[in-house]
């Protein structure tokens, strides 16, 4: 029986009387419980895993079509070959070979995959290596409360809005075509999928802000200057929030996380210091 003990009021909570590798290939039921779980807390912590790359790529598979995010064009960077679906996040090089995707500075607010046509749904982190000196903090807040929480104003006004989520790098491959034909320098903020600011959860209904990653994104029936300024009030609400949670993320942690409802950011660490994790997605559907 799964035991959930919440990690804070807002959002997080973390499982117990659970070996993951049990769910690989258990039965529906025990999915159904992980899925209704995420709902209600959007966050969810699994503490002292024990999980092989395939473990955890069949383990995603269960909750829908599997997706790695990884940067394009990243020659000389290694991954997990046999596991193509699994992006390793790290600052670490092996042989002179880059060890996944990323470095130690800090990560800002942001979800995975809205540059996306179906943004992804589902985020699971499984922690392999983290510093033993200040490890930093992995946060999370809930999106669809800072929505409820916009003075009732802004919130009617950005109701109807969409935004282009553009990527800064060619990750799309939707549109990795049309921004590698751009010349150098150019703007690409018209290039990528519109999904509304406020999104739905088909659920329950409820409405939940959903913000591009990229700040000064455009806004449709906005100019490029109003789009400007109304994203940066809405980051501003964001950064200014105060009901997040976060933690670091040690070894044989697996944090699963709803992706389409929540925001997430890494504090920055020591360069010199050690932090590897495997990173896994699984698809949406298209906000609405």
């Amino acid at each position: 029986m799964l035991i959930a003990e919440p990690l804070s009021p807002m959002l997080g909570a973390n499982i117990t009387g659970i070996d993951l590798r049990n769910f690989v290939d258990g039965p529906d039921g025990q999915i159904h419980e992980i899925q209704s779980l995420v709902a209600r807390y959007k966050v969810l912590r699994f503490r002292g895993q024990q999980l092989e790359a395939g473990d955890l790529v069949q383990l995603a598979g269960r909750f829908g079509p599997v997706r790695a995010l990884r940067r394009p064009n990243s020659g000389g960077v290694v991954h997990i070959p046999e596991h193509p679906q699994i992006k390793v996040v790290s600052n670490v090089s092996r042989d002179g070979a880059v060890l996944g995707d990323g470095d130690s500075s800090e990560l800002s607010w942001h979800t995975d995959g809205s540059y996306l046509l179906t943004p992804t749904a589902l985020t699971f982190l499984y922690g392999r290596k983290a510093p033993t000196r200040r490890p930093p903090k992995t946060s999370f807040m809930d999106l669809q409360a800072v929505y409820e929480s916009l003075p009732k104003a802004l919130a009617d006004f950005i109701l109807p809005l969409k935004a282009i989520h553009y990527s800064v790098f060619a990750y799309a491959p939707e549109y990795a075509e049309e921004i590698r034909s751009l010349p150098e320098g150019a703007d690409r903020r018209h290039i990528g999928p519109t999904h509304p600011l406020v999104r739905r959860d088909h659920a329950t209904g409820r409405p939940s802000l959903f913000p591009p990653r990229q700040r000064e994104c455009l806004i449709e029936g906005l100019s490029a200057e109003e789009s400007e300024k109304l994203s940066n009030v809405l980051w501003s609400v964001i950064e200014r929030y105060p009901g997040y949670w976060g933690d670091s993320i040690e070894p044989g942690d697996l944090m699963l996380f709803d992706n389409r409802f929540s925001l997430h950011r890494r504090e920055p660490f020591d360069a010199l210091e050690e932090r590897i994790l495997w990173h896994v997605t699984t698809d949406g559907e298209r906000p609405q």
